[in-house]
């Protein structure tokens, strides 16, 4: 698995190097986001519909056209929303939909599963790992990196995919729900997976490799 993101690495990389110098964006890597900028995001279907691949294979990626219509508030986010409604206003699981959310999901998936769960108890186990990485971020004040969970990790893969908009504005990718709302609530700059960078945020970059 390392292997194929190395390779996507060194295609990413030596292309931006060439194309933008030696502070190009990078394939996967980790940047320092501020909560308060970030008020959109953008479905990942949609992009990967629009951009002809997956959102995570779109890191790195620079572009020059900006998909701005679709873009949407995180009141559209069920995932957001639902955290929040548990997290923030204290609601359980239960009340906030998240278990009913999952089990709609799970009914019309093609494959029966959805974020590797198949019946309620696979459900029930994943909302309370998820409540242990509320918990444990919230006692560090930070969210955990990528490296520091899984030290054999390649750069940031898998970790909160955030793209940056015209201007360098961080808009949500849709990847990473859960920990993204957890990193909202905390209210302190978060370790993220750089998404597809518009050709404006280039200046921008530079000061978000570096914590806070």
């Amino acid at each position: 698995m390392a292997l194929k993101y190395r390779v996507r690495a060194f295609k990413t990389d030596t292309l931006n190097r060439l194309r933008y110098g030696p502070d190009a964006p990078r394939y996967a890597e980790r940047v320092w986001i501020d909560p308060a900028a970030c008020s959109r995001y953008i479905e990942a279907a949609d992009l990967a519909a629009r951009m002809g691949t997956g959102s995570r294979q779109l890191s790195g990626r620079v572009v020059k056209e900006w998909p701005r219509d679709l873009e949407q508030s995180f009141d559209r986010h069920p995932k957001l929303s639902y955290c929040w409604a548990h997290w923030r206003d204290g609601q359980s699981w239960e009340e906030a939909g998240a278990i009913e959310f999952m089990m709609s999901r799970i009914r019309v998936s093609p494959t029966g599963i959805t974020d590797k769960c198949r019946t309620l108890e696979d459900v029930v186990r994943r909302f309370d790992a998820l409540e242990a990485i509320w918990k444990d971020a919230r006692s560090r004040g930070v969210l955990a990196s990528q490296g520091e969970l899984h030290p054999e990790n390649f750069r940031e893969v898998g970790g909160i995919l955030m793209h940056l908009a015209p201007g360098g504005e961080p808009v949500f990718s849709g990847a990473g729900c859960h920990r993204f709302a957890i990193a909202m609530l905390l209210g302190v700059p978060f370790p993220a997976q750089l998404g597809c960078v518009h050709v404006s945020a280039l200046p921008v970059l530079q000061s978000l490799r570096r914590e806070g």
